[in-house]
């Protein structure tokens, strides 16, 4: 499965994928692409690998949400943080060793207003962040986020939210508000950097308001995944969570634009099988 809007460079690997494959598992294997028109059913395939970013993976993971066949994602996307997450910086060649091994292990899932995610879902910061970087797309990565990201921390306003863990209620003014299936987002900000795909939970991020400049100075640290200790930031787990905000946000799912006041999530236990190291 291959994201149908995907540059011509991802098609060149698509290809190249499909080349080695067949030269490596001398015909053990047959594979058949499919750039657009996905088929309505994967009961005819033993495995599925799906090319592109985390968009393309959360189009997946909702075009197909009971998909029991072991699924191999290949990096072709802006941010592949949950490529990352699940096989680190490898080579094409390690990667594509790792996929025909066919090691398998259950991965959790989230779903958010009855929508699956596999990375996390970042509110308001993150969604203005996301509708900006969406002019710059063609940049991607790390580079495009921090463009994207600096004139939304002079301008986005803080928020107030009532958020339901469990069944414990809390009030709170935040700037910034995620909740995190993985652990990066932006091509490379480790948001939640101990947030684990195993664990059957989801994780939560808060921050509390703050000035232009703290804005600006732990930019970098959140990147870095060096923020875990500040006082401002609050983590918490938890298997269900409501979010209830003063006001309609813009919200990124998995890199895609969503807008509403309140965000429902749980957590999908070792909900898809994914091929892995």
């Amino acid at each position: 499965m291959i994201n149908p809007f995907c540059s011509k460079r991802t098609k060149l690997y698509a290809h190249w994928v499909e080349e080695q494959t067949k030269l490596h598992a001398k015909g053990a294997l047959k594979l058949t692409m499919f750039f657009k028109d996905w088929p309505s059913s994967l009961q005819a395939f033993s495995q599925v690998w799906v090319l592109g970013g985390d968009g393309t993976y959360n189009f997946f993971a909702n075009a197909y949400p009971n998909c029991q066949i072991p699924i191999a994602f290949f990096k072709g996307g802006t941010g592949n943080d949950f490529y990352w997450k699940l096989y680190g910086n490898v080579t094409r060649e390690e990667h594509l060793e790792t996929i025909l091994r066919a090691k398998c292990q259950a991965v959790d899932a989230g779903m958010c207003n009855g929508q699956l995610f596999l990375n996390g879902v970042g509110m308001g910061l993150e969604g203005e962040v996301l509708k900006s970087m969406n002019a710059i797309r063609a940049i991607g990565g790390l580079i495009g986020y921090f463009l994207a990201a600096i004139p939304q921390l002079y301008l986005f306003k803080s928020f107030r939210i009532r958020m339901c863990l469990e069944t414990e209620w809390i009030e709170r003014q935040v700037f910034l508000c995620m909740v995190f299936n993985s652990s990066r987002a932006g091509g490379g900000f480790h948001f939640v950097p101990h947030a684990s795909i195993w664990d059957n939970q989801l994780d939560v991020l808060l921050c509390e308001p703050l000035s232009i400049f703290k804005r600006i100075w732990y930019l970098p640290k959140i990147q870095q995944g060096k923020h875990e200790h500040i006082s401002f930031l609050h983590f918490q787990q938890a298997k269900q969570i409501t979010i209830q905000a003063d006001r309609e946000l813009k919200a990124q799912i998995d890199g895609e634009l969503i807008v509403s006041e309140k965000f429902e999530f749980h957590v999908l236990p070792s909900h898809f099988m994914v091929i892995v190291p």
